[in-house]
């Protein structure tokens, strides 16, 4: 490698203040639970308005089913994705809404999804906004078309 001169510069990442949002599903996905062993989705979203993102977790409870069914009634109303659809990919690009809060990590403050809010009480968000200073997606690169 040539003589590359590094410069240490820290990422700084927005925080999402505590209010309600709308959200675009940008990604969802099955896990397993380090802690627990369960089935869990991994929820990730875009924020009107906003360039972070919000990750929120749907754990599957098989000791507690009514929480589990509790949460996914929520989401499922709030994105307007039917009842049992578990399609993952259907979801992606849908939107609907939350109210966030703040919780503590490790001494860090961060924005948490607190609840998901019905259609009826996103009518009063504003309309989607793309974030602030929000970098355009990459397009991804022939390997033809490379300069080396």
């Amino acid at each position: 490698m040539s003589e590359w001169k590094f410069e240490r510069v820290e990422q700084k990442y927005e925080t999402i203040p505590v209010g309600k949002y709308r959200l675009r599903i940008k990604n969802a996905e099955k896990a397993t639970s380090k802690n627990s062993g369960n089935d869990m989705l991994i929820l990730t979203f875009n924020v009107s308005g906003k360039s972070g993102n919000l990750i929120h977790y749907i754990p599957f409870l098989p000791e507690r089913p009514e929480i589990t069914n509790r949460m996914l009634t929520a989401f499922f109303d709030s994105f307007g994705i039917e009842d049992n659809n578990f399609n993952l990919n259907s979801w992606i690009g849908k939107t609907g809404g939350c109210q966030t809060k703040m919780e503590s990590y490790n001494g860090e403050d961060r924005p948490k999804i607190s609840y998901f809010l019905s259609k009826k009480q996103q009518e009063e968000l504003p309309a989607w906004q793309d974030g602030e200073n929000k970098k355009p997606d990459l397009i991804p690169i022939q390997e033809d078309n490379l300069p080396f």
